[in-house]
């Protein structure tokens, strides 16, 4: 395989875990031709960190620091958008959290195209059994949560085909960049990805989870909680930022997208959770004003909840 390859790591705050995913990036059977890292206006030393580590020696390194903190929406617009207009053929994306086991890159390479956008199977970096999310097979009812339980038929296709669990290891083709264009900033966290994958779907005919590439990423960032007698998942969010942006970016992405009926079901279904799996009236208020936010195309809000 000729084509290039670059891979976009957004990172803020967590220079320590940082470097252990551009080690592993580093580490690919398949090497990567640049890495690109879009620092969003990170306290810590980052810059200074990267420097120490010999990294922006490197001829095949880019920093890209912003100015302020744009979230990972737009950490991943500006990396998505270095990697097309440097003409790359493929960008790589992922957040400074994770890493890719040493084969991942080398396992979906195969499965490449002009219109692709692969992703890995994302497990947790603690438990390398439990997948980081819940994932419910697409055509079915069937969640699962555990690597062990995909069917034997999926194994002998290695791949799950019109999902993928963005962008942890998502490698999508700068031809279809092009045609889909770049992330919604003002989503900042939470949901971004998931309207992005929205548009690929529409777009792309190899849209797909290779089973037997590995990524790995914590699972405690948030919690996929069943709910409605365990028919269904709620993502319940670890803080008021990513559950108030989680629940405008969702009803916002199906305003988009999908129309009325998911944005009524989507409010169903946060009110019930609210209501009787977790029961809180001050989150389920919290939740309609995100919603409604999100409904009137407002992204402003979220700035109340960056500590």
């Amino acid at each position: 395989m000729n084509q290039s390859i670059c891979a976009v790591v957004v990172t803020y705050n967590r220079k320590e875990l940082l470097l252990n995913c551009l080690r592993a990036l580093n580490a690919q059977s398949h090497p990567l031709d640049h890495i690109v890292v879009v620092n969003n206006a990170s306290q810590d030393g980052t810059v200074e960190f990267l420097q120490e580590q010999g990294w922006q020696d490197n001829d095949k390194f880019t920093l890209i620091n912003l100015t302020e903190n744009q979230g990972g929406a737009g950490g991943f617009y500006t990396g998505i958008k270095y990697g097309a207009e440097h003409n790359f053929d493929y960008v790589w994306l992922m957040d400074d959290d994770g890493y890719p086991a040493s084969d991942c890159l080398e396992k979906m390479l195969p499965y490449v195209s002009d219109d692709c956008y692969l992703g890995p199977m994302v497990l947790d970096v603690k438990d390398k059994e439990r997948l980081s999310f819940a994932m419910r097979i697409p055509g079915t009812s069937e969640t699962i949560d555990n690597y062990s339980q995909i069917s034997r038929d999926l194994r002998e296709k290695n791949l799950i085909q019109k999902i993928v669990l963005p962008f942890n290891g998502t490698l999508i083709a700068s031809k279809l960049i092009k045609t889909i264009g770049y992330p919604m900033k003002d989503y900042f966290i939470w949901g971004d990805e998931r309207e992005y994958t929205a548009r690929a779907l529409k777009q792309s005919k190899n849209l797909a989870t290779v089973i037997d590439a590995i990524f790995y990423h914590p699972a405690d960032s948030s919690t996929s909680v069943p709910m409605f007698f365990g028919k269904m998942r709620f993502n319940y969010a670890n803080s008021d930022l990513k559950m108030y942006c989680f629940c405008r970016n969702t009803i916002a992405t199906f305003n988009r997208h999908n129309g009325w009926l998911h944005i009524l079901g989507f409010w169903i279904k946060a009110t019930w959770f609210s209501l009787f799996t977790k029961p809180s009236l001050s989150r389920l208020f919290f939740c309609w004003r995100a919603m409604w936010h999100g409904l009137i195309k407002d992204f402003s809000h979220h700035q109340e909840y960056i500590k």
